[in-house]
């Protein structure tokens, strides 16, 4: 009995620090949490869609010897300005050269004998089954040159407008496949860009609609015009591209193509309820927002209709006068007061 007074003793006076303890937590734990709040309202918004898209030339013009060969000069530098017709670069054309005045020969021969056989039909010494085969053959003499002198020019690439030349790696000597590019010339005479959309907003953009391109790098925005769409998604990412022309009345010689831009476009206006992007969080189970009830939080799950000039539009989850924690909820659990 006296060793059993002192253990007893012993475990009242651990239970009393357990419950003095446990009571200084939940006082602790109950401390109103600093945090900012605003009031759920209805409202109309803008959904603003952006996209990353590239800058582009006017026209990029690919530069294709028609039928290939040896590369045997470039007569151009990448970044050059030329003139239309001027040369860009040749290929070997020996054999073209050589087909050229093979058929300029026969060509040469066919009209000689029609011009020595024409009296003689004329005065019936020849009969006309020979005379349509002698017109026959001159004919296609004709056309072997037309098609040896078109083999031949195809060894020079032109410039077929003016433009800036854009050249790929290459070198002289270098053998080109036939449609193989060497490059692209480039009109800088306007600007346009191009972006990607999903299957689920294209619909929404059309032909003439107003768009805004900025280039956070140079700090410049310009207005633009959408001026295609394709009509068939990718197959991978089953996106559409568009592409939109910049403003012609703005200066857009500081844009080089390939430069970033971002695309953002302006679609109806959208009646819901509106509330800040910083109040949202994400979760596995999807958007929550802690709303303040009875002077306490807890998380409610949300339903994001779209993005909005001023916020988010809130389709599900909220509606008018209710009070949601806009900043602080880093540190917010259920049931919290906040001050």
């Amino acid at each position: 009995m006296k060793r059993f007074f002192p253990c007893l003793m012993v475990l009242v006076a651990l239970v009393l620090v357990g419950c003095h303890r446990t009571s200084k937590f939940e006082s602790l734990r109950d401390q109103p949490l600093p945090a900012e709040i605003e009031v759920v309202s209805e409202g109309t918004g803008v959904v603003t869609n952006v996209y990353v898209g590239e800058i582009l030339a006017k026209a990029d013009i690919p530069l294709v010897f028609p039928l290939g060969g040896q590369l045997t000069s470039i007569q151009v530098k990448s970044g050059q300005h030329v003139r239309e017709g001027q040369v860009i670069a040749t290929v070997d054309n020996t054999q073209a050269k050589a087909m050229l005045e093979s058929a300029e020969a026969m060509l040469g021969q066919a009209e000689d004998a029609w011009r020595r056989l024409k009296p003689v039909h004329e005065n019936g010494g020849l009969s006309d089954v020979k005379w349509v085969e002698m017109e026959t053959n001159l004919s296609k003499a004709r056309s072997m040159v037309l098609s040896s002198r078109k083999r031949y020019d195809d060894c020079t690439l032109r410039a077929s407008q003016a433009g800036v030349a854009n050249l790929y790696d290459i070198e002289v000597g270098q053998h080109l496949n036939v449609g193989q590019p060497i490059g692209s010339l480039l009109d800088m005479t306007g600007k346009r860009a191009s972006f990607t959309v999903p299957e689920s907003e294209i619909g929404h953009l059309i032909h003439g609609d107003k768009l805004t391109v900025s280039l956070p790098a140079l700090d410049l925005t310009f207005d633009a015009t959408l001026d295609e769409k394709a009509l068939v998604a990718t197959r991978l990412a089953h996106t559409y591209k568009v592409t939109v022309i910049l403003d012609p009345k703005a200066n857009t010689d500081i844009l080089l193509p390939g430069m970033v831009c971002r695309v953002v476009t302006n679609s109806k206006e959208h009646q819901g309820y509106i509330i800040s992007s910083g109040c949202v969080q994400t979760q596995q189970s999807g958007n929550t927002v802690w709303v303040v009830r009875n002077g306490r939080v807890e998380r409610v799950p949300i339903v994001i209709g779209a993005f909005v000039e001023n916020g988010v539009l809130v389709t599900e989850g909220l509606h008018a006068g209710d009070t949601v924690v806009s900043k602080g909820y880093q540190k917010m659990y259920k049931g919290a007061r906040i001050q």
